[in-house]
């Protein structure tokens, strides 16, 4: 006799489940974190790696040097711009001196005071002339700046061209490389992804399917869902092809298999009542009876009793249990030979008495 119990069916199953999805957590983390690693930082290319390929460090020298030629020569302007404030300011006490001094004198010939005139206005002369320098010199100095920055624009221009060079061979060293790192992980990815529809394939009846189920489960995720954030611009184009390449492998498993198990239900129902229900397993046949379906065909064996009213027939709508299935004539109730209680057929036990109705 085989044991049966509902609960402990569905506990069962649901304990399956629990160890399925546990098993498939613990897998994805894994996976996950080795597909990260596959990804190594020393290996990844910079643009830095191939700044040495071009001229940008000496046109950075160079740059660096007429920069700090600038900063030298703005620091000499703004000592001179110093020294014109300084010389303007005296020039201005000078001169309002000079007409201070002059006006509290009167015209004379007297040659003290026409000396004291040539010796004023010879410190003014000097002050106005060491002021005109001091100009000339800011002057040049600026010229000297904005011939510098001229200078220094245009090393920064064939900076701007070397490192163009330098990102141009960056981006195809590193389209190399994610080309590199994606065909790795797709190396880890879809062996894992064929393992698991092997598994899901020939490993459904096995005593340890639960654990089977729960690589099958990480399989489906590490394809469909874990690559994604790792697939380059044109991973999309890979995985929905490997995609629409195992839809169509299992389709065609699908149906094949559809196919046989429509043709041996063909070839059962050819066989005699008796030997048909020796081939019904206990569970199919509870299941059947729980859905008043026949175990055989499939089909529902309740069907609406009908009356006679003088010439006319009419349903009740009342439902009527037959004995035997109308579609493929399999017996679906019999009496037990003990307390003669009208049982289903293809259940071990009467349910009245516990006596044996089907003989193994």
């Amino acid at each position: 006799m085989e044991f049966n119990n509902k609960k402990l069916t569905r506990t069962t199953t649901f304990i399956h489940y629990v160890i399925s999805f546990l098993l498939a957590i613990f897998l994805i983390g894994l996976a996950n974190r080795i597909i990260w690693d596959i990804d190594g930082e020393d290996k990844r290319p910079y643009v830095s790696d191939f700044e040495i390929k071009t001229d940008v460090k000496k046109y950075r020298v160079l740059r660096q040097s007429i920069k700090d030629s600038i900063e030298g020569k703005k620091d000499a302007q703004e000592d001179v711009r110093l020294s014109i404030n300084l010389a303007q300011n005296t020039l201005d006490q000078q001169q309002a001196s000079f007409k201070t001094w002059i006006s509290t004198r009167t015209a004379t010939q007297s040659s003290q005071v026409n000396a004291e005139i040539q010796k004023r206005n010879y410190v003014l002369d000097s002050l106005r002339t060491s002021l005109k320098t001091l100009k000339s010199e800011e002057i040049l100095l600026q010229s000297v700046i904005n011939n510098f920055r001229t200078e220094h624009a245009t090393y920064m221009n064939a900076i701007d061209e070397e490192m163009s060079k330098a990102k141009a061979l960056h981006l195809k060293a590193e389209r190399a490389y994610d080309l590199q790192l994606f065909i790795s992980r797709l190396l880890f990815v879809v062996p894992v992804l064929l393992l698991g529809i092997w598994m899901l394939v020939k490993k459904r009846k096995h005593s340890y399917w639960p654990l089977f189920r729960g690589f099958v489960f990480f399989a489906f995720y590490a394809f469909f869902i874990g690559l994604v954030p790792y697939l380059p611009s044109y991973g999309g184009y890979v995985r929905y092809t490997i995609g629409i390449i195992v839809s169509v492998l299992l389709g065609i498993y699908a149906i094949k298999h559809l196919r046989a198990f429509v043709k041996r239900k063909k070839e059962e129902l050819q066989l005699s009542s008796l030997e048909r229900s020796k081939k019904i397993k206990e569970e199919v046949a509870e299941k059947a009876l729980e859905n008043h379906m026949c175990p055989s065909c499939g089909k529902d064996y309740l069907i609406n009793e009908i009356f006679q009213s003088g010439k006319s027939k009419k349903i009740s709508g009342s439902l009527k249990v037959t004995t035997y299935c109308r579609h493929c004539g399999l017996q679906l109730f019999k009496n037990c030979k003990t307390c003669d209680t009208k049982n289903y057929a293809h259940l071990p036990h009467c349910y009245s008495c516990g006596d044996q109705i089907i003989n193994k």
